[in-house]
């Protein structure tokens, strides 16, 4: 088992703009063995105007706050973190990178870079935008605490839809990118990207499995990992680096799917003391429920 101080269950959805995503924190809690502490973040259960170029940009920053007082006050320096959509990671890398400063190396296990800004988001949701909030900061200066990383303290994997301003941020910023075609033929390559001695937080949104082995993300694309090639690479991954955190995201329970494909995935972390077999939920239309877009 992974030992950690504090599991924070974080039940946004507002910006994946996707209320399908809410119950995926809560069902990752039920499928992973609690660490020494376990609080359900009280983030906002409903919506706010667009904002800025931000979908529901009040309400994700509200959850924002709200998370960053629980971690203030519990102050773990091995963290779990169960969302919810991908705006749950930013307050969980920094105050992780408050912690352990230039050794955190962050790994996005991700099909999507999450790179854009609200100028540059086709479709205006948050979810797509936390890595650049992390590097880059808020363009407004909101979010004073967000900018925590340098692009040396990163590395995408499985990535394979960036949009055309993310593309070129990579590029002019040189960030590592292990896409889902080589990770796919040397999964071990995962436990490269880290520099010796880095505390390792481990972003995972679901997507960055292909759809045809794991259906129930918010944002299913084409052309990602296979079960076993996620499995080896987090496996080799932990074989080499301590890990300090880690952030399962972007789980939409309520899809058909098969279970087990996540149990494998939780069990590789050390998220669960024993692997169940068996089929996930079955789609019930759930009611309120948006048609997955652009991040």
């Amino acid at each position: 088992m992974w030992s950690r101080d504090l599991d924070v269950l974080v039940p946004t959805w507002q910006g994946a703009d996707d209320l399908r995503v809410r119950e995926g924190a809560t069902a990752l809690a039920a499928l992973t063995t609690p660490g020494s502490q376990r609080v359900t973040v009280p983030v906002p259960g409903g919506g706010s105007a667009p904002e800025g170029g931000v979908r529901h940009r009040a309400a994700v920053f509200n959850a924002y706050h709200a998370q960053t007082e629980v971690l203030a006050r519990h102050r773990p320096q091995r963290l779990l973190t169960l969302g919810g959509d991908c705006t749950v990671e930013v307050a969980s890398v920094a105050h992780l990178a408050g912690r352990y400063a230039k050794r955190l190396f962050v790994l996005w296990i991700d099909a999507h870079g999450d790179l854009n800004t609200p100028a540059s988001s086709p479709s205006g949701t948050a979810h797509g935008m936390p890595l650049r909030l992390l590097l880059d900061g808020d363009v407004d200066g909101a979010l004073p605490d967000a900018h925590c990383l340098s692009p040396g303290q990163v590395a995408l994997a499985g990535v394979r839809d960036l949009d055309p301003a993310e593309v070129e941020y990579v590029r002019r910023h040189d960030l590592t990118l292990l896409d889902a075609p080589r990770l796919g033929v040397h999964p071990a390559r995962l436990a490269e990207l880290p520099p010796p001695g880095a505390a390792v937080y481990v972003h995972l949104d679901l997507d960055v499995l292909d759809p045809s082995a794991f259906p129930a993300v918010a944002v299913p694309t084409p052309g990602g990992l296979t079960a076993a090639t996620l499995t080896r690479s987090l496996t080799a991954l932990r074989a080499h680096h301590q890990v300090v955190g880690v952030g399962i995201t972007e789980y939409v329970p309520q899809l058909a799917h098969d279970q087990q494909v996540l149990n494998e995935a939780l069990g590789t972390l050390g998220l669960t003391g024993a692997r169940i077999s068996g089929r996930g939920f079955v789609n019930r239309g759930w009611p309120g429920s948006t048609t997955p877009g652009d991040r």
